[in-house]
Formats: C-alpha cells, sequence, structure tokens
C-alpha cells in the first residue's frame, strides 16, 4: 500500500482516489507495485487528459509536479493541460519554468511562443519562436510561426524567408501561402508573390479577399513584363466574379509600380489611364514626375484630389503601415520642457496629427490645409482654435498677423523651389519665432521630384535657401516613413527668425 498523499491538491486526489484506480487500472498497479507517486500520477494525469477531463488533469498533474519539482516533463506537461483548459497564464508560467529547468525543448519553447501570442506578449514570442529555431533549424512550425508574427508586426524581408522556409519543406496551410504572398508583395517580388498567393486561393477557392490580392499581384507581374491590355484580361479571367472596380484596381496598381520604382511599366500603365480620364490631376501629376517634367511645385487640384480621397483613411495607414511618427518627434526637437508659445500655426495641417503635442505647448492652434476633407478630420480632435482652407503660401500671403511658432510637417515636399515658402513663413513669424519643418533628403543638385509626386532637397541645398532669414536651431536626420517597406530618409530642422 502507498502512504497517504500529504502535499497540495491532496484532497483533492485522495477523494476520487478509489475510482481512478477502478477506471484507470494501470494506475493502480503502479501504486501497488511501489513505483514513485510522482511517476504514478503522472500516468494518471495524462490519461485523464487524454479522456478530456482537463480539471482533474490539471490537479493530478500539479500533485506530480509538487512531489517532483525538478522534473521539467511533468511541468510541461502540466502546462499544457492548463493551457487546454483555457488557463493561459498560469500556463505560460508552467511551461516557463520547465525551460529554466531544462531549456532544449524546442516544442516546449513553441509552446510558450504560442501562448505569448495568444497573450499580447509578442516580445517574448519572438524570442520563444527563435530559441526554437535554434535548436531545430529545420522546425516547419517555428518557421511558420515567426513568419506569421513578423507580417504582423510589418517585418515583411525576414517574414518572407521564415515563410518561404515552412512552405519548402511542405507546410500547405493556406494561411501561410497567403501571408508569403503579402510578404513578398510587400518586398516587391511580385512574381513569387502572385505564385505564393495562387497556392492559397487554390487551397480556399471561395475566398474573396485572397483570389483579389493573387489578382491584384498577377496584374502588377504582367504589367511589368509587357503590354497593359494583357494584362487586364489576366486580372479579369483570375479575379472572375470577385473582380473589382477595374480603374480603382489599375489607379492602385499605378501607384504600386510608382513606389517600387518600376518606372517604364508606371508609365505604360498611366498613359492608359490618361486616355481614359484626360484631366485626372493624380494620375496626371505621377506621370509629370516619372518622364522629368518637374513643376516648382505639386498643383493644387493634385493635393485636393489626392488627399480629399485620402482623408478617411490617411491617419490608420500613413500611421500603422508606412510608420509615420514624425509628429511625436516634436518635443525633442523644440527642447525639454517648459517651452510656450502664444500662437502656434500647424501649416498644412492634414487630419492633426500634431495637434496633440502642439495643443500641449499652450496658446491658440490654428491649422491650415489645402484639401477640405483632411480639415473635416482635423476638426473631429476639437484642439484647433481655427481651421482654415487654403494652400500654405496663399495663406501666409494674405495676412500679417504674427505667430511664435510654425510648423510645417509633410509640407516642404510638395515644393521644388523652397524660395517662396521660406519667405513668406519668416513673414509671418514673430521676432524670435520658430520655424519646425521636415523634408525628405537626397544628394542631389537640384530639388528631385520622384515618382511617389513628393520632391526631395539636399541638405546643404535647403541650407543655403534658408539662410538669408533664419538662423538653425536645431537638426536631427531621421526615418519620416516607410516606402515600398524600405526606410525614407529625412530631416528635421527648427529655425529661428533672425
Amino acid at each position: 500500500m502507498t502512504t497517504p498523499i500529504g502535499q497540495p491538491h491532496a484532497r483533492a486526489i485522495s477523494d476520487p482516489l478509489a475510482l481512478w484506480r477502478a477506471q484507470y487500472p494501470r494506475f493502480g498497479a503502479l501504486l501497488d507495485d511501489g513505483a514513485p507517486q510522482p511517476r504514478a500520477l503522472r500516468y494518471l494525469g495524462l490519461a485523464l487528459w487524454e479522456d478530456a477531463r482537463l480539471g482533474e488533469a490539471a490537479n493530478v498533474l500539479a500533485q506530480a509536479a509538487a512531489l517532483a519539482p525538478t522534473e521539467p516533463t511533468i511541468l510541461a506537461e502540466l502546462g499544457s493541460v492548463l493551457c487546454a483548459a483555457g488557463r493561459k497564464a498560469e500556463a505560460l508560467g508552467r511551461l516557463s519554468a520547465s525551460l529554466r529547468l531544462a531549456p532544449h525543448q524546442t516544442q516546449v519553447w513553441l509552446s510558450v511562443a504560442g501562448l505569448c501570442v495568444e497573450l499580447g506578449n509578442k516580445e517574448t514570442a519572438e524570442k520563444a519562436f527563435r530559441a526554437a529555431l535554434d535548436l531545430d533549424p529545420a522546425s516547419a512550425e517555428a518557421a511558420a510561426g515567426l513568419g506569421l508574427l513578423y507580417i504582423e508586426r510589418r517585418r515583411f524581408d525576414e517574414a518572407a524567408k521564415l515563410l518561404g522556409a515552412a512552405a519548402a519543406q511542405g507546410v500547405a496551410a493556406m494561411a501561410v501561402h497567403a501571408c508569403l504572398g503579402q510578404a513578398l508583395f510587400q518586398i516587391g517580388d511580385f512574381s513569387n508573390a502572385s505564385a505564393a498567393l495562387e497556392k492559397a486561393a487554390r487551397a480556399c477557392p471561395g475566398e474573396a479577399r485572397i483570389i483579389q490580392k493573387y489578382a491584384e499581384a498577377r496584374l502588377i507581374e504582367k504589367l511589368i513584363e509587357g503590354p497593359v491590355v494583357e494584362a487586364i484580361e489576366i486580372y479579369l479571367s483570375i479575379a472572375s466574379r470577385y473582380s473589382e472596380d477595374l480603374i480603382v484596381v489599375c489607379r492602385k496598381a499605378f501607384q504600386v509600380l510608382c513606389a517600387y520604382g518600376k518606372n517604364e511599366a508606371a508609365i505604360r500603365l498611366g498613359e492608359v489611364l490618361m486616355r481614359r480620364a484626360p484631366d485626372d490631376p493624380i494620375i496626371g501629376y505621377h506621370l509629370d514626375a516619372l518622364q522629368g517634367r518637374a513643376p516648382e511645385r505639386a498643383p493644387d487640384a493634385y493635393l485636393k484630389a489626392c488627399f480629399g480621397a485620402y482623408a478617411e483613411n490617411f491617419d490608420r495607414h500613413i500611421v500603422e503601415i508606412l510608420d509615420y511618427q514624425v509628429p511625436g518627434m516634436l518635443p525633442a526637437l523644440l527642447g525639454h520642457g517648459g517651452l510656450a508659445f502664444d500662437r502656434i500655426l500647424d501649416l498644412g495641417c492634414g487630419t492633426g496629427l500634431a495637434a496633440p503635442y502642439l495643443s500641449s505647448l499652450g496658446g491658440r492652434l490654428t491649422g491650415v490645409d489645402i484639401a477640405p476633407r483632411m480639415l473635416d478630420k482635423a476638426r473631429e480632435r476639437n484642439a484647433y482654435g481655427a481651421l482654415i482652407e487654403s494652400e500654405a503660401i496663399a495663406y501666409l500671403t494674405s495676412g500679417t498677423a504674427p505667430f511664435d511658432l510654425i510648423v510645417a510637417l509633410d509640407v516642404l515636399i510638395y515644393f521644388g523651389d523652397l524660395g517662396a515658402l521660406f519667405e513668406a513663413v519668416a513673414s509671418r513669424l514673430a521676432q524670435g519665432g520658430l520655424f519646425a519643418c521636415s523634408f525628405e533628403t537626397a544628394i542631389c543638385d537640384r530639388p528631385m521630384l520622384k515618382p511617389s509626386g513628393r520632391f526631395a532637397h539636399d541638405p546643404a541645398h535647403v541650407e543655403k535657401i534658408y539662410g538669408a532669414r533664419f538662423r538653425a536651431v536645431a537638426s536631427q536626420s531621421t526615418t519620416l516613413r516607410f516606402e515600398a517597406n524600405q526606410p525614407l530618409a529625412g530631416q528635421l530642422l527648427l529655425l529661428g527668425r533672425m
């Protein structure tokens, strides 16, 4: 006979002991043969787990773990049962304890990673997936799990490698092929993206979004390779009843081609679109950029049309997808706390992303933007004393009331010739006032109009232009955002009026 169990959970075990002996004769035999209690309890816990008696299994395995606290296998099995029972936090604690005793358990690392993903702890999940891959570089489960995590975190280059490895090892899950296609699309590998998305579409023939994404990838692939008409025919044959508005699809493809530097294909498609809508200000302006016809600044019609269409999804897209963080850099640019300004102008305010930072500086905040729909979104923030629809220079030159601080984030990028803008800003700054601005940088002897429709400037050239009216207070080279999955270099400037 065994001695009574005198550890935590003992009553929960001793009360149904006779029943368990009857239901699981092997358990009774282990006790009668004098097997170590942890071994017998482990057998019983696993048997209860197999029979989906999760609460009992957890109690029994917890007792086994209490009797054998240095046995990593029992701790890992207890963690797995707790996870199956929905007790995620407890499960993570037991699994982690098992790994502290025996870190060379690939499957336990994978369990920890999966739990951490569910619990929203992405940093620990990444470390756990990495540990599993270090132990078993051929683990398709680890590669797929980490790849899917990187998709969510927009680390597309790494995701493509990992998901590609998982697919090569035979992982046939639709999600893996769909996310592999998304990652490849984001890094501009449209041919392999369409191949991966084709596999995902075949796995789920009724999944409209997958089919549409596959058709879009194949459209862009074929636009790069040859005639527009053939590419559109292929798109229609793939998308079939899930086809979206063809003009909308082609305009989106045009923007993708511009962003990824596929200029010849973008020009071919742009010219087709212009034949259908010769007065389109957006396509026309980008075609000018692609073909080297650079105006002094972006036309008003372009800015109104572009940002009018963009307003509804602007914040989500630019912050969550493009990782635009420039407004949050304002406090550091302006120096440590304590600065206050009576009159602040947010020039080119857009939807008001900078408003939370500017409104904390004190005085009355005025916002100016050329696109009325952007102003509608800015108005929802309830942070501006006034919101005015106007082109930037036109507003600055239409009045004389001075501002103590003028901020122009993502405004200089729409001007090739910066002279008139700096002159106008200086005319509206109070003596000793500050001008904070950002611009995209490039090594170039003149302003560069990129296919994106934005100008890039050489910092040395910008310094020559502002030098007559401003002194440099601070400057910072930074990443403004991501474009085509690549960091976009820029500079923040803080200038003081002389």
